[in-house]
């Protein structure tokens, strides 16, 4: 028997998934420390009226942290509302499958006047 086509398990295929999201995990670490490392210069920032000093690698994740908040909040209205259109939906395809509309005759077409008169 030739198992080298055979189908992966779903299971087989979380495994993977999972022992790849580790690897990628570990790699970004070590990427991020080096960065952290190297990077490892003062630098004064300065918003407004505020100022202070801080490690050039420390405010690029700032940076990166509220880059990602803010796009996460301008992305809430829209996941809100196709959250709440997907729950509408799946009421309503619920609903029609607890209550299925009554089975209609089929519809007979109308006689043409032409076939009522006489030859």
């Amino acid at each position: 028997m030739n198992t080298s086509h055979r189908a992966t398990s779903p299971t087989a295929r979380q495994s993977w998934r999972a022992k790849m999201r580790n690897v990628l995990l570990a790699v970004s670490v070590v990427l991020a420390a080096v960065f952290a490392l190297q990077n490892f210069h003062s630098v004064e920032l300065s918003f407004v009226i505020w100022r202070f000093e801080t490690t050039l690698s420390v405010a690029l994740l700032l940076a990166l942290v509220l880059g990602v908040l803010i796009g996460a909040l301008a992305m809430l209205p829209w996941t809100l509302r196709t959250r709440k259109e997907v729950r509408q939906v799946r009421h309503q395809l619920a609903d029609a499958a607890a209550h299925p509309a009554p089975a209609r005759p089929p519809s007979v077409p109308p006689k043409s006047p032409i076939q009522d008169q006489p030859r």
